[in-house]
């Protein structure tokens, strides 16, 4: 009976072994059946790249994790350049790793086996062996060259700053101190000159006005809205320069309510503003015309006031004797 057992167990062992190989055999089928790996030429000279590529098929509920490169796949063979696509091959996907690859160094190399993550399954690649050739050089041929200079390097503006950045700075708040010194200067000589000229007072302004208004002749070419426009604006501009307030700014009801809460006209003076602001707003607003008798009442009445209302001026620098209230007087 021990004997058969023996028997038994050497016949068993040796089924096993002569399995062993074959079981092999199928998972390296079924691997490479899987991830399917190709490179476009075996043999090289020094430095011409080589196109690795591994590709496996691509499903929606696969988990696929390639294998993962640094800058090398070995000592010898370096990666010049890696990328990832999605092919369509027929009706099936396939996820594509492109490498690369090329050696620096003669010799005979592998290019091993990587491994290939599918769920919870581990393939691996094909393997190969590469040649690189040496390039040969003839040398006895070889055409001489002259030894050149030694040539000086160009200069950048990174250069001249490193080198010379304190008197660029110096030069800089030179220009500047130049340049604030140049606007100073000028606009001292423009105030001078603004002060050189013959500044007109308020009256002065409004009297040429006046005399600008009689020489257009506005009436006579029955030209009625320029007129009173005109006009309207002398007049108004005098007053806020004679009382120091933004008339211009003001409606005409908001002017006459202005001088209603103020001693600055009397009544008589207050009612005849207040219907010539509203005939002048008739005019420039709503085309309409005064009668032909106010053109010539306004345009005398308008001096009349101006000189009216002219502030008081003395020769002798003087101050006078003024009335309580009394803020101008008219000159004698």
């Amino acid at each position: 009976m021990m004997v058969i057992g023996r028997w038994l167990l050497v016949i068993g062992c040796w089924r096993f072994y002569c399995l062993l190989p074959f079981a092999f055999c199928l998972v390296s089928i079924f691997s490479f059946g899987q991830v399917k790996t190709e490179i476009d030429t075996t043999r090289i000279k020094i430095g011409e790249p080589i196109q690795y590529t591994l590709s496996v098929p691509l499903n929606s509920k696969d988990k696929i994790q390639l294998p993962q490169f640094q800058d090398t796949l070995s000592f010898h063979i370096e990666i010049l350049d890696q990328k990832i696509d999605t092919v369509l091959d027929g009706e099936k996907k396939r996820l594509v790793q492109h490498l690369s690859i090329t050696s620096f160094d003669p010799g005979d190399f592998l290019i091993r086996s990587f491994p290939v993550i599918i769920n919870d399954d581990t393939l691996l690649s094909a393997s190969f062996q590469i040649k690189v050739d040496e390039v040969k050089i003839d040398s006895a041929n070889l055409g001489g060259f002259p030894i050149k200079p030694i040539m000086d390097e160009e200069y950048t503006w990174k250069d001249y700053w490193a080198k010379y950045w304190v008197y660029f700075v110096v030069g800089a708040i030179v220009l500047i101190a130049l340049l604030i010194v140049l606007i100073l200067f000028l606009r001292d000589k423009k105030r001078k000159d603004e002060k050189s000229y013959n500044i007109k007072t308020p009256y002065e302004e409004a009297m040429e006005s006046l005399k600008n208004i009689d020489k257009k002749k506005y009436l006579e070419k029955e030209q009625i809205y320029p007129f009173y426009s005109d006009l309207s604006y002398t007049l108004r501009r005098y007053i806020g320069c004679v009382y120091t307030f933004s008339s211009l700014e003001l409606l005409s009801d908001d002017l006459i309510e202005y001088f209603r809460k103020t001693t600055h006209l009397d009544k008589n003076d207050l009612e005849k503003l207040k219907e010539f602001l509203y005939d002048s707003d008739l005019v420039k607003f709503a085309k309409s015309e005064p009668d032909e008798y106010k053109h010539s009442f306004y345009r005398k009445w308008a001096e009349d006031l101006i000189e009216k209302i002219k502030p008081l001026e003395l020769e002798d620098n003087t101050v006078p004797e003024i009335k309580p209230n009394e803020k101008f007087r008219k000159l004698k």
